[in-house]
């Protein structure tokens, strides 16, 4: 698919066709991440893949969990009109991991956030390369990552980017407006 129409086209799936996808596609798509700009190249990323329905249904109770913390701490009402099933639906889900320590020479200047940074663009990619295939996805973090931190053994030294399930999307899904963006011409100016 042409680059333009890819990026306008892709998606936020939350409803999948109880299909697989190949191994093949799941590898490209991890390839594609791993392509994302990063810090030094020190490619800060790593990945779980889940196929495994157990392990899916323990994340969607995570999330189902985080839902309503958020419902009961006074979050937006919308949240309780989200269900997490799709997340058992799905093909497979990808849990990007990132290693904080390998931000970069931001770290001599204070800034802590090139591995997530880096792991942001590698989602990124993942997402348009799982569009370009004609599958649907989702930026999911909506979890407590401590709660999935032990349910899949990460190690203490790597961070949740976010859970991305992929598979074939269940019907069409509504654009969602654009506002115009904010730009600044040479500094930043208020507008007030």
């Amino acid at each position: 698919m042409e680059f333009k129409a890819l990026v306008k086209e892709r998606r936020s799936c939350r409803a999948f066709e109880s299909l697989p996808i190949s191994e093949e596609q799941l590898t490209a798509i991890i390839e594609a991440g791993q392509w994302a700009p990063n810090p030094l190249n020190l490619q800060p990323w790593e990945f779980i893949t889940i196929r495994d329905q157990a392990l899916k249904a323990g994340i969607k109770k995570a999330a189902e969990e985080a839902r309503q913390m958020v419902i009961d701490k006074g979050g937006p009402k919308w949240a309780a009109k989200y269900s997490a099933d799709f997340l058992e639906d799905a093909s497979v889900l990808v849990v990007v991991l990132y290693d904080p320590a390998k931000g970069g020479l931001g770290s001599f200047f204070g800034q802590k956030e090139g591995a997530i940074s880096a792991a942001s663009a590698c989602v990124q990619n993942m997402l348009l390369a799982a569009a370009d295939e004609g599958l649907g996805t989702l930026w999911f973090t909506w979890f407590e990552p401590e709660s999935l931190k032990s349910m899949l053994n990460i190690p203490d030294n790597l961070e949740i980017a976010g859970v991305i399930p992929i598979g074939k999307p269940k019907g069409s899904i509504e654009v969602p407006p654009r506002k115009a963006p904010k730009i600044h011409r040479e500094t930043y100016q208020s507008r007030e």
